[in-house]
């Protein structure tokens, strides 16, 4: 943990303004340092059991886990926040998440869509997915409506609980030790539609054998997904600190041509039309992009890249001025190398890609059991990084080139408007149950969308 000696509110600033400098094309001060340790972690590394306390985790219970994770983590962002949720995946009857005998939840290979189905999902694929894919997906919804109404609301109650308990905790955690985040809903995430189609609907294996079957189809699904992307992508407050996150996944598995044809295209349009709205992207590339980095270089300008794997001085060469990069540490070096091996590694990506800013420290992936790191090796590791993180010329501009022209405007125009019965328009709303008077009407037609888009959110798949 950084020198408590410090006040956590200048903490807090000088992070604030790091972190403001490096996502507006300004050389920081020194460059930002992400932990690499998982909600997970913490919890294995506090000595607590994973398969029984997520099932009744508190707010105090969670800061006693924090506070004991201050023994290793040394980031300028607290990280280790997203955990699903037990309660609500087993009131669904998830069986797209399921928990293994150690506590840990696994994605499955599994389908729930057929292809008898494309059509139906090419019509009306929102409604689609919650009227076949959700009653498919959690077994407790594959009921009558009574029976169905209650394990979702009893899903949701859980799911708003961990996120109270967690919103909180973090909060305090971080006022304490003066750690960034975001401010709040400035962040979103949003689902490449290839993605999401693969995943969970059509199963890694079917989806390429659509791709030779029926391909026509494979492109009319990607379609009739993107207006629900676009919606989402327009949830996130627009600010420089935030964003939307999009957690990459099937792109490295296809050919070149496949690329092309089915997964960049409206991943390319989703990136821009994020950024038209002033939400700029933090991209998880998973496994290796180094064969798909010219698709990359036609993103926005100021677009976060956080790579797994790939060759770190070619991805700096190549889009460094353009984008903000991040990751490639293993850190399972942290557990099976020796400390001079772990130093060098970092000496190697930070030579790499820190000169000329546009830079961020942050590993592979997350480390998930309390054997992944060895903390003297993490240690050195910090200690290595926070020497050697300042820079000489703070304050000047990375890329001379307006990020407005790197921007290509209009592309949501191309779809049409999120329609489904289940977004209730407050109009449509307001002639079944009218205000008492006129001037309740703006105070309910607040409160209205307020809570009808916390339930939209929670019925989106």
């Amino acid at each position: 943990m950084s020198d408590l000696s410090i006040n956590p509110q200048e903490l807090l600033e000088f992070r604030t303004k790091m972190m403001t400098d490096v996502c507006s094309n300004v050389i920081p001060e020194r460059f930002p340092l992400y932990d690499g340790i998982s909600y997970e972690y913490m919890l294995k590394y506090a000595g607590d059991d994973l398969l029984v306390d997520q099932y009744s985790m508190t707010e105090e219970k969670l800061l006693e886990i924090f506070e004991k994770s201050t023994e290793i983590s040394r980031g300028d962002v607290f990280s280790g926040m997203y955990a699903r949720n037990a309660n609500a995946l087993m009131l669904q009857r998830s069986k797209n998440q399921v928990m293994s005998s150690n506590g840990m939840f696994q994605h499955p290979e599994v389908r729930f869509m057929e292809v008898e189905d494309y059509d139906d999902f090419i019509a009306n694929a929102y409604d689609w997915l919650v009227e076949v894919y959700q009653p498919r997906v959690n077994a407790s919804y594959d009921a009558d409506g009574a029976m169905r109404a209650l394990f979702f609301l009893a899903a949701t109650l859980a799911a708003n609980e961990q996120n109270a308990i967690f919103t909180n905790a973090a909060r305090k955690h971080r006022e304490k030790y003066g750690l960034f985040d975001a401010p709040p809903g400035t962040s979103g995430s949003i689902n490449v539609p290839f993605d999401r189609l693969a995943d969970t609907l059509r199963s890694f294996t079917q989806i390429n054998m659509d791709l030779r079957r029926c391909p026509d189809k494979v492109l009319a699904a990607l379609d009739a997904y993107m207006p629900i992307s676009i919606f989402r992508a327009r949830l996130a407050k627009p600010n420089v600190l935030g964003g939307n996150a999009i957690m990459t996944h099937m792109g490295t598995f296809l050919s070149q041509k496949h690329f092309e044809k089915f997964y960049w295209p409206t991943f390319n349009e989703l990136v821009h039309i994020s950024a038209e709205a002033g939400i700029p992207t933090t991209i998880f590339c998973e496994e290796n992009w180094d064969r798909l980095i010219d698709n990359l270089a036609d993103l926005p300008q100021g677009s976060r890249m956080w790579i797994e794997y790939g060759t770190p001085q070619m991805y700096k060469d190549k889009i460094g001025k353009k984008f903000v990069l991040g990751g490639f540490y293993p850190i399972v070096l942290l557990r099976n190398g020796t400390k001079e091996q772990v130093v060098d590694k970092a000496k190697e990506i930070v030579d790499a890609l820190a000169p000329g800013g546009n830079y961020f420290f942050r590993f592979d992936k997350s480390a998930l059991n309390s054997s992944d790191i060895n903390p003297e090796n993490y240690h050195a590791l910090y200690d290595y990084l926070e020497a050697n993180a300042k820079y000489d010329n703070a304050g000047q501009q990375v890329s001379s080139t307006p990020k407005e022209d790197t921007i290509t405007k209009g592309l949501a125009d191309k779809y049409p408007k999120l329609q489904s019965k289940y977004l209730v328009d407050f109009e449509d709303f307001k002639k079944v149950y009218p205000p008492a008077a006129e001037s309740a009407e703006p105070l309910m037609k607040a409160q209205f969308n307020k809570f009808m888009m916390q339930a939209f959110a929670q019925l989106t798949p």
